[in-house]
């Protein structure tokens, strides 16, 4: 029988095939006895990108807390000065730790991951501080893959289609923020480990705001321009808690208290733990202005639902940015009396006595700019407090003076006509 000899192509794939698994050898080999700088600064010549993918596979397929193969290919392209691809190893193994490691120490490890990540892209130039992610649904589903290699670190013969996303610095600062909260929410409550790792943002706030970690809330909702609501709610229910919760309820509230950045939180006999939450609160409100209001109405409307009496400051505060607004409060709960009062003091602002307090500059007269009254809000309390036997005297009183506002107003109409 005649043997027939291999071909040039047949020897060739034939050499390269047992080159490949020689190279897995030697790698497998120094991993196993430790001679990490061995590897790491071994002149591949022509088989650096045939050592990549063998790390990478052994990387992909072995425990995140047993094998240390992920700092090792981190090692490997920061000695050869590849910042990016040691950018991206560093994320993917952050991206692992949150879907796979669920406990504080996974997240502490993520924390650092993202880190290192952030520095890696710090040290390319702008252009060129991005790594590559590939999307929800595409064919492969870790970043920092080789579209040429399968699993085994071999080269493929059929091109792999996927679909990707470009992360920049900005991105990744995002994701370390992210971690970074995730962390802090597992250190003040543990158990939250098991489900912080791999929480969106949204979930994120929720979580942080339960555990009284407003602080980090605040920073996630600003990092991801999510809406300041749920922050704010969330803090005025504890307050209302506090306001009609035991002297545990009162004990418990300290730790939380102290993870914000209060002032100066100090448990003495003249503070207790509502007021210093009161505080926060109302830091918050002076801190987070909304153009419309938006954090004043959200935290009246919380206490006003639960039956709680405005604190002086937040009326007097929400005075200030929008007085119809707060009417409208009032009127929504039946607050009739406060209503009225606020209607009669927003009226003397208008004529000259307490303006400053209203936000308003000039009070009405014949050379400062127009004013108005939220008309229909005053008609409505009107007709309410008509109907109501018991409000009668409270009726002439806003009745009167809103004749006063009348008359004044057609005073000052005159004048400013005869100047014109």
């Amino acid at each position: 029988m005649t043997t027939l000899a291999p071909t040039g192509r047949g020897l060739s794939e034939t050499t390269s095939r047992m080159q490949l698994d020689c190279l897995r050898q030697l790698v497998v080999v120094l991993c196993e006895r430790s001679q990490l700088q061995d590897l790491v600064q071994f002149s591949y010549v022509n088989l650096h990108d045939q050592v990549v993918g063998i790390i990478e596979s052994r990387a992909r397929s072995l425990d995140l807390l047993s094998h240390n193969y992920y700092e090792l290919l981190y090692a490997f392209h920061i000695n050869r000065h590849n910042y990016r691809k040691a950018g991206t190893v560093m994320f993917e193994l952050g991206m692992r730790l949150g879907r796979e490691v669920r406990t504080r120490l996974g997240l502490q490890k993520q924390v650092n991951c993202y880190l290192a990540a952030l520095n890696c892209l710090r040290l390319i130039r702008p252009e060129y501080a991005w790594i590559v992610q590939p999307a929800a649904g595409a064919t492969y589903e870790r970043p920092g893959a080789s579209p040429k290699r399968n699993s085994d670190g071999e080269f493929s013969s059929e091109p792999v289609k996927r679909q990707v996303d470009i992360l920049e610095l900005k991105d990744l600062e995002k994701e370390y923020i992210l971690s970074r909260s995730r962390l802090t929410l597992a250190q003040h409550h543990p158990p939250s480990a098991a489900i912080a790792g791999s929480a969106s943002p949204e979930e994120m706030v929720s979580l942080l705001v339960q555990t009284g970690l407003f602080d980090s809330a605040l920073s996630i909702c600003q990092t991801f321009n999510l809406n300041l609501t749920s922050v704010f709610e969330g803090l005025t229910f504890k307050c209302i808690k506090l306001q009609f919760g035991g002297e545990e309820t009162q004990n418990e509230a300290w730790s939380w208290l102290a993870a914000n950045q209060l002032s100066s939180v100090v448990n003495t006999k003249e503070s207790s733990a509502t007021d210093e939450a009161w505080r926060l609160l109302s830091s918050y409100l002076e801190r987070h202005l909304s153009a419309n209001g938006q954090h004043h109405r959200c935290v009246i409307n919380k206490l006003l639902s639960h039956a709680v009496p405005l604190p002086d400051w937040l009326i007097s505060s929400y005075k200030g940015v929008d007085a119809a607004s707060l009417l409208r409060l009032y009127l929504n709960f039946d607050l009739l009396d406060a209503a009225a009062e606020l209607v009669l003091e927003y009226i003397d602002a208008l004529l000259g006595r307490g303006h400053q307090y209203f936000g308003i500059e000039r009070p009405l007269s014949a050379t400062s700019s127009s004013v108005w009254l939220p008309y229909t809000s005053i008609d409505q309390l009107l007709q309410t407090l008509n109907e109501t036997q018991t409000n009668s005297s409270m009726y002439n009183k806003v009745r009167d003076k809103l004749a006063d506002y009348h008359r004044l107003v057609e005073q000052t109409t005159k004048r400013r006509l005869a100047t014109r």
